[in-house]
C-alpha cells in the first residue's frame, strides 16, 4: 500500500516537473520564433546559432509534452524538430522576397535620381528623388526657379496637384513598385532660394480610388 502510495506521488511530482519544463520551453520557443521571424520581417537573415535554437527548443518542447502523455519522447522531438525547421524555412522564404523588395526599390529611386537636377518646365526643377523605407516614404524634391515663396499664389499650386500632378502620378509605371509595397510619395517644393513652400502626399489608397 505505501509502495503504491509512494509511487502515486512521485508519478505527481514528475508530471509537475514536466508542466514547469513544459511551460518554460513555450516561452522559451516563443523568443527563438521571434528572434527568426522579426529580422526576416526587415529582410534580414537571422544568426546561424538562432536558427539552430529555432529547430532545438521545439523538439524539446514536444518532446516533453509526448513523456507528459506517455508516449515516445524522442518522436515527440522529431515533431518539434520538424515544425522548427518549416519555421525556419518560412524565414527564409521571407527574407528572399523583402531583399528582392528593397533591390527593386532601391532601382527605381536609382532610376529616378538619373540626369537630375534637371529642368521639367520653364519654372520648374527636379532636384532629388529619395527613400525612407522605415516610414515607406518616397519623396521628390522639386525648386520653382523664378519664383520666391512671397510671390507664389497657393491657392493654385494646391489646384494644380489635385487636378494635374496626382492623377498623372497614380498612371505612372515607374511609381506603381512604391505603391504596391505601401509607400507613400511626396511631392516637395522650394523657392529660388530653397525656402519650403509646400508639400503634397499621395498613398496608394488615394490611386486606387482614381
Amino acid at each position: 500500500m505505501d509502495t503504491q502510495m509512494d509511487q502515486e506521488v512521485a508519478k505527481n511530482k514528475s508530471s509537475i516537473w514536466l508542466k514547469v519544463a513544459i511551460a518554460t520551453l513555450v516561452i522559451a520557443t516563443i523568443g527563438q520564433v521571434s528572434a527568426v521571424f522579426l529580422p526576416a520581417l526587415t529582410g534580414n537573415s537571422p544568426k546561424a546559432s538562432t536558427l539552430i535554437g529555432s529547430i532545438l527548443w521545439p523538439g524539446l518542447l514536444f518532446m516533453s509534452i509526448w513523456a507528459l502523455k506517455h508516449k515516445r519522447k524522442i518522436i515527440g522531438f522529431f515533431i518539434g524538430a520538424i515544425i522548427g525547421f518549416i519555421l525556419d524555412f518560412s524565414a527564409g522564404t521571407l527574407v528572399a522576397y523583402k531583399q528582392a523588395e528593397v533591390n527593386a526599390i532601391d532601382l527605381a529611386v536609382a532610376n529616378s535620381n538619373k540626369g537630375l537636377p534637371k529642368m521639367i518646365d520653364e519654372e520648374t526643377r527636379m532636384d532629388l528623388a529619395s527613400i525612407d523605407q522605415k516610414s515607406k516614404d518616397y519623396s521628390l524634391s522639386f525648386t520653382l526657379v523664378n519664383l520666391l515663396v512671397s510671390e507664389i499664389d497657393i491657392g493654385i499650386l494646391n489646384d494644380n496637384f489635385e487636378q494635374s500632378i496626382k492623377p498623372s502620378t497614380c498612371g505612372i509605371q515607374q511609381f506603381q513598385v512604391f505603391f504596391s509595397e505601401g509607400y507613400k510619395i511626396n511631392y516637395i517644393y522650394k523657392d529660388k532660394n530653397g525656402k519650403f513652400i509646400s508639400q503634397y502626399s499621395i498613398t496608394p489608397k488615394e490611386c486606387i480610388k482614381q
